[in-house]
């Protein structure tokens, strides 16, 4: 019972506040993705599992399906092609009875259920952009201070041992002086690695709002700049090398090549510097990180990317079936696989349910996503999508060594809408508009459009 309120909650929190607002309503699922984890591992019940897809019906019943205003279907006229490939194999996958068809539909829906927020993505504009980036930071200081918590109290007053939470209880490798096996810290994800990813993929919005001087007053920029704080420590308290990786990346785009001006990037290195000296004075915050080596990529890349990916290619030129190559699959339903095949590789993954086909959709979108210029160099917001369109290729170059890049809460909702946001141009601002006033859906009125 507890589960299906959650679920209502859920799909009622976002719908309502989808009609509000496209801003209010990402809003709305993002809180829900971010408590989902913790939400899950306490209410130990097969409906949970899919309160987070409530949510997300919720926002598409009010914001996917509404008419738009001919500049916005302009602006998103180039993605819609590409979304009706990646939607439309997997569907036609579907009529092969290769899997269960139980363990077919929760393989479609790792493959297709999130991608529409790549038009989502593509629909943000300059006014919804400064106020995601004000609900991102506000988020991010929530979930940090219960992470603060569990890193002195434990996570074992967050999370209870069961099926759900083994891989939080299996995280236990940080070796720190008289602390043997300290664990991961999740906050209130599903696991630290989440944690972690889900920080980074804010930081090109934090970072690009932070610098919106004409349009964020200064107690907005104030939060952001808190919630940029909180998110570089979170990720040290994930203790997640991977994601460390890329934020190290971000950091030094943002720093050397970003436009932060002289001021701004002088306080970001105090910022930064500061940060270093807090982490520094607590070994369980970087005793994992500082693990990080050439050896343990080139160990992690010859784990996804061998031998065995040619040969399975081979013999599966159509895949083994959706959910049957390495989609996560609800444990009350792993029984159900027929000879699964896993690969610590997320294109793998698609090659092994959507055949090569569906691989080379995937490949031939990313190539289009990341050699387009759409970005404007008068574009208040250069910096933050110049470091959008690093992390989102940052991670999916890391798909070579990972899974569920698709599939993770609420991270992927992250991901696609900064693939979505990159991968149009963006309109100018609007005419009238006052520093510090956000006008509504409706009194947007763009100057122009470079569709």
């Amino acid at each position: 019972m507890v589960a299906l309120i959650l679920c209502a909650g859920a799909f009622l929190a976002c719908f309502f506040a989808g009609k509000r607002s496209l801003v209010a309503g990402l809003t709305a699922l993002l809180a829900v993705g971010y408590f989902y984890g913790i939400a899950r591992a306490n209410v130990t019940s097969a409906l949970s599992h899919f309160i987070f897809d409530a949510g997300v019906l919720g926002l598409y019943a009010t914001r996917l399906f509404r008419p738009l205003p001919l500049e916005e279907r302009m602006r998103i006229q180039p993605i819609v092609p590409w979304l009706a490939l990646l939607i439309g194999w997997p569907v036609v996958l579907l009529l092969l009875p290769l899997q269960d068809p139980m363990i077919q539909l929760v393989g479609l829906r790792a493959h297709i259920f999130l991608l529409p927020f790549l038009l989502l993505g593509a629909r943000l504009c300059r006014d919804d952009v400064d106020r995601l980036a004000i609900s991102l930071a506000v988020l991010n200081l929530v979930v940090f201070g219960i992470a603060v918590m569990e890193f002195f109290v434990g996570i074992e007053s967050f999370y209870p041992r069961n099926e759900v939470t083994d891989i939080i209880y299996k995280s236990n490798d940080i070796h720190t002086g008289n602390i043997l096996g300290a664990y991961r810290i999740p906050a209130t994800f599903a696991h630290a690695g989440l944690y972690g990813g889900t920080m980074v993929i804010t930081l090109p919005f934090l970072l690009g709002g932070w610098t919106q001087r004409q349009t964020l007053p200064w107690r907005h920029r104030q939060i952001i700049m808190a919630g940029l704080v909180a998110t570089v420590l979170g990720v040290f308290l994930s203790a997640s090398r991977m994601h460390f990786m890329v934020l190290t990346v971000l950091v030094m785009v943002s720093v050397f090549g970003g436009r932060l001006g002289m001021a701004g990037r002088v306080g970001w290195v105090f910022v930064l510097a500061g940060l270093g000296w807090l982490v520094s004075m607590e070994e369980r915050l970087f005793q994992r990180i500082l693990s990080l080596n050439t050896d343990t990529i080139l160990e992690r890349l010859s784990w996804g990317v061998n031998q065995s990916f040619v040969e399975l290619m081979f013999r599966y030129p159509l895949g083994n079936g959706l959910g049957g190559g390495g989609s996560s699959i609800p444990y009350f339903l792993r029984s159900l696989v027929r000879d699964p095949i896993w690969i610590e590789n997320h294109y793998a993954t698609i090659m092994l349910e959507q055949g090569l086909p569906g691989l080379l959709i995937w490949v031939a979108f990313l190539f289009w996503v990341f050699l387009r210029r759409t970005t404007r160099r008068d574009d208040p917001w250069y910096l933050g999508r110049r470091l959008a369109w690093f992390a989102a290729g940052a991670y999916f170059a890391q798909g070579l060594i990972g899974v569920g890049l698709l599939t993770a809460v609420p991270f992927t909702i992250l991901l696609l809408l900064c693939v979505g946001w990159i991968s149009v141009r963006q309109p100018g601002a609007s005419v009238g508009s006052t520093p510090g006033v956000v006008p509504s859906d409706h009194a947007r009125t763009p100057v122009h459009s470079y569709a």
